[in-house]
Parts: C-alpha cells; structure tokens; sequence
C-alpha cells in the first residue's frame, strides 16, 4: 500500500505524519506499506515557520533524516493507492481541482471530518507548544490510522476488484 500526506507546505503536518507512520513501521517491522508526504505550496518561504516539530520527532527517536518537500502535482492521485489531507482544505482542493475524493487524518483515525491544525505564531509562544501537541497527537494516532488504513484498502478491493 502506497500513502500520501497532503497539507499546504509540506513543513508541518504532512511531514509529522509521514515520519511517525515511517517510525512505526520500522518498529513494527511492517513492510507492505510506504509512506510519502507532499504539499501545494511545497516552495513556499519558510522563513516565518518553527521547526518545533522535528525537535519534538527527535526527542521521540522519530528520525527526520533525508527530508525535503515535495510538490504535489496531479500524477501522484494515481501513483498512491491512500492520500490523506491533513485539512478539509485539502480534502476541498483536490476534489475541486481534480474532481478526486481524499481522506482526511482525523476521518481515519477515528471518523471524525475535522482538520488536524496548525496555529499561527502568537507573541506568547503559545503556539510552540501546541505545535508540539499536534507532534504527539500524530505519534499516538498512527498505530489506529495504519489498522483502518487496512481496512480502508480492503474495502476498496472487495468494492472495486479492478483498481
């Protein structure tokens, strides 16, 4: 099985996920699926942006070594057998640009059509440790979202033998 995260930049969520669901099939000697992650502005100026994120990875042992983004373009629909969009923007965008249906995080996780977040700086730093939440939020939900995922996929065979 072939798994696309989706979000904006591919900096944040999309990228979370990615190296959590890696970690956990390493851990977990899973072999079947691979994991990518890619965003619609994935070259966009990060400058503004916290990498909290993959300190927070680190401190979990997730490794992050290797990554750069990616830009999602149109022939990754049909190169993935899952994409899953970290927002209902993303959900929005890909049905309306090419008429394709995603999943979002949360509806796998646990069936739930909410957007996974990321809050905007604050001068506080409130922002930083929510960020640092979302990390953990990920972390804990992947072992749930790598089992629905496979009852996503057998679904989808049993229903539509052909693709």
């Amino acid at each position: 099985m072939k798994v696309l995260f989706l979000c904006t930049d591919n900096f944040t969520r999309s990228v979370t996920a990615e190296y959590c669901m890696k970690h956990f099939l390493k851990q977990n000697n899973i072999t079947n699926i691979i994991v990518a992650s890619a965003g619609f502005k994935a070259n966009s100026d990060l400058s503004s942006f916290s990498d909290i994120h993959f300190d927070r990875m680190r401190q979990l042992n997730i490794r992050t070594e290797g990554f750069s983004r990616t830009q999602f373009h149109q022939k990754l629909i049909g190169e993935f057998d899952v994409i899953i969009g970290m927002g209902k923007e993303h959900r929005d965008y890909i049905l309306q640009e090419y008429n394709e249906k995603i999943y979002l995080f949360n509806e796998i996780y646990k069936g739930d059509e909410s957007s996974l977040t990321v809050p905007p700086p604050d001068q506080n730093g409130n922002y930083l440790v929510k960020i640092t939440d979302m990390v953990d939020y990920i972390n804990e939900a992947i072992p749930l979202l790598v089992r629905n995922l496979n009852r996503i996929l057998h679904y989808k065979k049993e229903r539509f033998p052909s693709k």
